[in-house]
């Protein structure tokens, strides 16, 4: 520009006049630095490697320590069997603990689930004295003269509770008769404890929610009539209760306490063209009646989760729409209005360029009172839903503040799968920690492994 200037005062008596220049306009639009990176608020790290991570959750204690249980993503034979059902496989079950004020999670093995294929559940919570507590599938192998045969899995709804010695267990229900119906076929078989979810309260109270598949599958119509039923802690120990029976419910099952000290169940019935089809909300009252609601009608691709705000008693469930790709929250502001479809706020959260939401989990700071969801980001909206990418995966995280939602990537990249089934939990300080399974490259393969990050005060 010097250049040009000098120019024009050489050439001035021929008419040279002082123009703008001509390229002001672009040197404008050229910043005069280079913008900062976006600040990633986000501190990650390693909870357990070794292939484990299957089917995670995560709880608070009441002081503020977080618990983590997993399974080992390798399960081993199971005992011999001559029964109908499939081979019986044992996966490892696992504890991760974050002490408040720590940055290291320690780990233990809790026992090992005896299952058909696939883990069907695990859930932990704490006492109020901090005590954790896991539910899972539980028991050995049933032999004559059982009432089913012979069946080569697990079929008790359990609990593990850590003792000085260990974890002791704790059988709660050993068979579908325990939540009667008065109807033979609810009533029959052996096989429960399905798809566990736990809540334990500060004045001592417990809730499981669990699936009765009654013979286990060796029946043709045992899923197709499946019951989700409640066991609940009482002074003299527990008490089942049928919740939704004969229609193939309790999938995923998620358990919190409303504000009236009952338990609110978020759970899928996943049987094909049925009416029944779809996400629901329970409530079940001290004298056993059942209020729900349906708040999604579709295929489960995994479970939802419920939380209540500890500040305005607002029932929150976060779910994965798999007709959409995206996330959901559902707010319900009035319990006594449960099943009426016109009080319940439903919200997409999601990002819609991506497919996204999947293992939502919803929390609520207990300080500042903000709502955050973590789930799991698949792949582009525009290259389908389902098949999940390494280049495009990550953990999100969303919270609520000022009337919208704010969404940030915690965790992403990598040569693997990394982000998949997340958990969400605030530590004593109110800071929000996501934990996640990832895939990492390890010699010429991959491992799972258990990740966790931990972000700066929301504000």
């Amino acid at each position: 520009m010097r250049r040009l200037l000098a120019l024009c005062a050489l050439l001035a008596p021929v008419g040279c006049e002082a123009d703008p220049d001509p390229y002001a306009a672009a040197d404008a639009a050229v910043p005069r630095r280079r913008p900062a990176p976006p600040r990633n608020r986000w501190t990650t790290g390693l909870v357990q490697p070794d292939n484990v991570g299957r089917q995670p959750e995560l709880a608070r204690a009441p002081d503020g320590t977080l618990g983590l249980a997993y399974f080992e993503v390798d399960g081993m034979p199971g005992d011999a069997c001559d029964a109908d059902g499939g081979d019986a496989v044992r996966y490892g079950l696992r504890y991760a603990e974050l002490l408040p004020g720590t940055d290291t999670w320690v780990t233990q093995a809790v026992a090992s689930s005896l299952t058909l294929g696939q883990p069907v559940g695990v859930d932990v919570a704490f006492e109020a004295d901090g005590t954790p507590v896991l539910a899972t599938l539980t028991g050995e192998a049933l032999r004559p003269p059982a009432v089913i045969s012979a069946y080569c899995g697990g079929h008790d709804a359990g609990l593990y509770r850590r003792a000085p010695a260990g974890w002791a267990l704790e059988t709660v229900v050993q068979s579908s008769d325990e939540a009667a119906t008065g109807d033979a076929a609810s009533d029959f078989g052996e096989v429960v404890g399905q798809w566990p979810g736990l809540a334990l309260g500060p004045d001592g109270a417990g809730f499981l929610a669990y699936k009765d598949v009654h013979a286990g599958s060796i029946q043709r119509d045992d899923r197709i009539r499946a019951d989700l039923e409640l066991a609940e802690r009482g002074d003299g120990g527990w008490r089942a209760l049928p919740v939704d029976w004969g229609k193939g419910a309790g999938d995923f099952n998620a358990v919190a306490i409303a504000p009236d000290g009952r338990p609110l169940i978020a759970y899928h019935n996943d049987v094909e063209d049925s009416a029944e089809r779809g996400l629901w909300v329970a409530h079940v009252a001290a004298d056993g009646a059942v209020t729900r609601a349906r708040l999604y009608e579709g295929a489960a691709t995994d479970g939802p989760s419920v939380a209540v705000h500890p500040q305005t008693g607002e029932v929150l469930v976060a779910w994965y729409d798999a007709n959409e790709g995206r996330p959901y929250l559902g707010r319900l502001a009035e319990l006594g209005r449960l099943a009426d479809a016109d009080a319940w706020a439903l919200e997409a959260i999601g990002d819609p360029r991506f497919d996204e939401g999947y293992h939502p989990r919803v929390a609520v700071d207990p300080q500042q009172g903000y709502v955050g969801v973590a789930y799991y980001r698949c792949v582009e909206a525009r290259l389908g839903l389902g098949d999940c990418e390494p280049q495009a995966d990550a953990v999100v995280f969303a919270w609520f503040i000022e009337g919208e939602w704010e969404r940030e990537v915690v965790a992403s990249g990598g040569s693997g799968l990394c982000g998949m089934d997340p958990g969400l939990a605030f530590d004593a300080d109110g800071l929000p920690v996501v934990t996640y399974a990832c895939s990492r490259a390890v010699g010429d393969g991959f491992e799972l492994r258990m990740e966790w990050a931990r972000r700066e005060v929301l504000r």
